[in-house]
């Protein structure tokens, strides 16, 4: 490690790093290694359990650790609140590094270094299936199958290949992660102006860095990139720091090299996970789920077509109808609002996407919340009884119909309203002012609005249905 002895850095108070505890865990990449060799055996020992059990009513074990506690519960939760603490963790992250040291560490194609590979992976293995194949991938040896892939193609992308390919443009949330960790509360960056500028012309951390970053530039550039946070750059000299800083502050400033890729995980995830839900499962389980336009066009064609279970056509539409209405939203009112300030329509893209950042990832803590009590909660502790041999059960925190869940509705009107603060801030960055600011907000703001809205809608329509008054 790079040290100052004749000049050590005064960390601030902020700095993680500053503190023995945080200094020994997350700064120490040998206690990282030994918990993410630990969660890599787990993830092979799940795998093989669906292999061995591969039926539901025998193995709740293998679902419950990667749809329940891997995702949605721990990505949900760390991403909006103490950043992209899932990457710093990761099995395959972890898996993938290692063997880029031992194997082949030739270049990435340039043809494959698209990050919409990794994007692209994510809806069509997992949201598009399971959307149209409802409970497909619940299954224990589907599960095992699903992840067994990813392995495998952690193993093969990592040993060709150098520079973390894996991560940066296969995995498929190797995108996703560090995009929505923007929301968070922490931030790695180094002590630029008391250590690095000028006098550090030889970036330790910048050649530490298992993925070509550099943690130097990430405040002048308010952004840490693909940075998984995986510590070899704090590993490799004293002055990098992991500061806790203002909820989502790189939103809340300019962003230099804005970067394409970010806004559109934005954009498409809000449709594919937050309005997809809210069609499908938010009104898809009211007493109006038989007068809804994608019920009906899905009945439809299934009935037109005689393609029966297990494919969904109303699942199906309903992704499509998402997609459709966000795009048009969100595309819509970013060309609108170029038209009235008399901005590149790529340059309002390109700042204005960032304020969608909160719908999706603050959004879903809601629903996450409300399944710990009622499903995650005891199907995870079960299921590692059941993997492991113990003898005990636990029941549910909650049911379904206990009215204090209600708290957590708070979520989507949290995520509303923070993404339209940032909006009207990110709006000012433009110099439009008065009338001219009010019409441009009300145009980049449609998807915020829609969003508030349906949210809105679900509650008037669960507490109607809840008190016994169907309208």
């Amino acid at each position: 490690m790079k040290k100052f002895s004749d000049n050590p850095p005064a960390r601030d108070r902020n700095d993680l790093l500053k503190y023995g505890i945080f200094r020994a865990t997350l700064g120490n990449t040998k206690f990282l290694d030994i918990l993410r060799a630990s969660l890599l055996l787990l993830t092979l020992y799940a795998i093989i359990f669906g292999f061995i059990y591969p039926d539901r009513k025998e193995n709740i074990f293998t679902t419950a650790l990667f749809w329940g506690l891997f995702w949605p519960f721990f990505m949900i939760i760390t991403l909006p609140t103490l950043g992209n603490f899932f990457c710093m963790i990761c099995p395959h992250g972890f898996l993938s590094r290692k063997l880029s040291k031992i194997g082949l560490k030739l270049n990435l194609p340039k043809s494959l270094k698209n990050p919409y590979i990794g994007i692209g992976l994510n809806i069509a293995l997992y949201w598009f299936i399971l959307y149209t194949f409802p409970g497909i991938l619940r299954e224990p040896i589907v599960t095992s199958l699903f992840f067994l892939f990813f392995t495998i193609l952690t193993v093969a992308v990592s040993f060709v290949f150098t520079n973390g390919a894996y991560c940066r443009y296969f995995c498929p949330i190797g995108r996703v992660a560090p995009a929505f960790a923007r929301v968070g509360f922490t931030w790695l960056s180094t002590y630029q102006k008391e250590l690095c500028d000028p006098k550090c012309d030889k970036p330790d951390c910048a050649f530490a860095c298992p993925y070509k970053l550099s943690p130097l530039k990430f405040d002048k550039n308010n952004s840490m990139d693909t940075c998984t946070l995986c510590m070899e750059c704090a590993n490799s000299c004293e002055g990098v720091r992991l500061s806790v800083r203002k909820w989502s502050h790189s939103l809340l400033k300019k962003i230099p090299k804005p970067q394409s890729w970010e806004v559109w995980v934005y954009i498409l995830f809000l449709a594919v996970i937050t309005i997809t839900m809210r069609f499908h499962h938010g009104l898809g389980h009211s007493p109006l789920k038989d007068s809804l336009p994608w019920v009906t066009i899905g009945k439809w064609l299934q009935e037109a077509t005689g393609i029966g279970k297990p494919f969904d056509f109303v699942g199906l539409t309903a992704l499509i109808m998402a997609l459709l209405i966000t795009l048009s939203l969100v595309l819509g009112g970013f060309y609108l609002t170029s038209r009235i300030i008399n901005k590149p329509y790529k340059e309002v893209f390109l700042n204005l996407g960032y304020a969608l950042a909160p719908l999706m990832i603050i959004g879903g803590l809601s629903h996450v919340c409300h399944f710990f009590f009622t499903h995650y909660y005891h199907q995870i502790i079960n299921g590692f009884a059941q993997a492991f041999f113990l003898d005990f059960r636990v029941e549910p925190l909650a049911d379904r119909k206990d009215t204090w869940l209600r708290i957590f509705y708070v979520f989507p009107f949290i995520a509303g309203f923070w993404s339209g603060y940032i909006m009207w801030k990110r709006l000012g960055f433009f110099q439009v002012s008065g009338f001219k600011k009010l019409i441009s907000y009300i145009l980049s703001s449609g998807i915020i609005i829609f969003y508030l809205g349906i949210s809105i809608f679900i509650l008037y329509i669960r507490y109607f249905a809840n008190t016994g008054h169907h309208h």
